[in-house]
């Protein structure tokens, strides 16, 4: 009845005895549809529960799933955070990678080892490849180093029931009873062993710690003081530069203000000397315009202006010299009309040249005795121009001023002379031009009685014309 009883117990405790807990953590997903991560998850389960000693994250308390949750892949935080009912934890991320195929990564932490046994990625090429058999040969790869301690216990439990039908000894089961606890000894022994290396460990690394910190406090005290010293050299070389510097920069004034002393000094001996010679050189131009010679007093009043005495004759010939240029530009436009018989060039500035002339030598110089005769070649260019336009009323006005200012002018007289013949031939053009071209024929009738008086007869026949072509 003893026998009966110890074989019952050992069938009934056989699993919590041989076999380690491993947990299955909620696994994390990413870029894969939910259904399709659910279903992976729910398999895994599946294969877990048959084939695993195992606990699901479902069956913790909150505060403990929250404090796992927390930990992912780091051991020791495991270690701290467990309260021994699994010595493994499952870790799994289900991906979907840029190829559209589903990537299962299971990581495999040992928490009393504190330390990762395996982590092991599995691609597949659609969903269903990833099915209970395909996720049973990644767990069992996973899991090749620590199988034996966390498989399922039922192929034991019928394993310790066939052997207590057949009817096991004592014998047999104190030994194995010996043997667990002479394995939970050495696991209790290792334990502490682990702990005692974690603690000297901890206790090293605090000591290495605050060591390094304080050879960063003294390397930080030595910088510290070698920046100082640094700092007092570089102000006290800067004070010597500056010293020096204060001292260059007097002697560098005193030399300056000597020199402008003396500059000063030249410069009104200079002056006083350019004042006498810009009032010869002023006068002589002015007597070179008054003879006509522009060119000359101009080069020379350009040479003679780079003296300078600062004072009342330094003004006037600066004017002067403006003056003269302005003139010499204005004529120079006004010879050009000569040569090319522009009337514009001649008659715009032949106002501006007057007043310019007579500005630089009162009463005028050479070119004012000619301005006359210049300015009737002008409009003898504007009447022979007006004449081209078939504007002929224009051209009668612009000869006669011609003839006015130029008695003389041949071209001017002889068309003013020759007008009967003119007023003919504008009458016979305006006749012609009657049929095609009103306008213009009425413009060139009106011309003709602008040329002669009433006596004349094409006077007359034009008046005629002219009221026919109103009506």
């Amino acid at each position: 009845m003893r026998r009966l009883l110890i074989v019952t117990l050992l069938i009934v405790f056989a699993l919590p005895l041989f076999a380690e807990k491993v947990l299955f953590m909620r696994p994390v997903t990413k870029n894969i549809e939910r259904r399709d991560a659910t279903r992976i998850s729910k398999d895994m389960e599946v294969v877990l529960d048959s084939k695993f000693n195992y606990l699901s994250y479902r069956k913790l308390s909150k505060s403990s799933y929250r404090a796992l949750k927390k930990c992912g892949s780091n051991a020791t935080c495991w270690y701290d955070n467990s309260d021994g009912d699994f010595q493994y934890s499952i870790l799994t991320l289900i991906s979907r990678n840029d190829y559209d195929e589903v990537v299962v990564r299971t990581v495999l932490i040992g928490i009393d080892m504190e330390e990762i046994i395996e982590d092991i990625s599995k691609t597949y090429d659609y969903v269903d490849s990833a099915d209970k058999k395909a996720l049973y040969r990644q767990l069992r790869e996973l899991t090749k180093n620590v199988y034996r301690d966390i498989k399922s216990g039922s192929s034991s439990s019928k394993t310790s029931r066939k052997r207590g039908r057949s009817g096991g000894g004592d014998d047999e089961l104190e030994k194995r009873m010996a043997k667990e606890r002479e394995r939970k000894a050495r696991e209790e022994e290792e334990r502490k062993e682990r702990e005692d290396r974690r603690r000297r460990k901890l206790e090293e690394e605090r000591r290495k710690r605050e060591i390094e910190l304080e050879k960063k406090r003294e390397a930080e005290e030595r910088r510290r003081k070698e920046i100082e010293r640094k700092r007092r050299i570089a102000e006290e070389r800067k004070r010597r530069e500056e010293e020096r510097e204060r001292e260059r920069l007097e002697r560098e004034r005193a030399r300056r203000e000597e020199e402008k002393r003396r500059e000063r000094m030249d410069k009104k001996r200079s002056l006083e000397e350019n004042a006498e010679k810009l009032t010869r050189a002023r006068e002589l131009v002015l007597e070179m315009c008054a003879q006509g010679k522009y060119n000359v007093a101009i080069k020379a009043i350009v040479k003679v202006s780079k003296l300078k005495c600062e004072c009342e004759e330094d003004a006037k010939v600066l004017a002067l010299k403006t003056q003269l240029l302005n003139f010499n530009k204005v004529r120079g436009k006004i010879l050009k009309g000569v040569k090319l018989l522009d009337h514009n060039l001649i008659l715009d500035n032949l106002e501006a040249a007057k007043a310019l002339d007579e500005y630089i030598v009162p009463g005028g110089t050479d070119f004012s005795k000619k301005i006359d005769k210049i300015e009737a070649i002008g409009y003898m260019a504007k009447g022979q121009a007006m004449e081209k336009q078939d504007n002929y009323t224009l051209a009668n006005e612009a000869f006669e001023k011609c003839v006015y200012l130029d008695p003389d002018k041949s071209e001017c007289k002889d068309w003013l002379d020759s007008k009967g013949t003119l007023v003919k031939r504008i009458y016979d053009k305006a006749s012609v031009m009657k049929n095609f071209n009103p306008t213009k024929a009425k413009e060139l009738l009106r011309s003709v009685l602008k040329l002669v008086t009433a006596e004349n007869e094409y006077y007359k026949k034009a008046e005629a014309d002219l009221k026919k072509m109103s009506y």
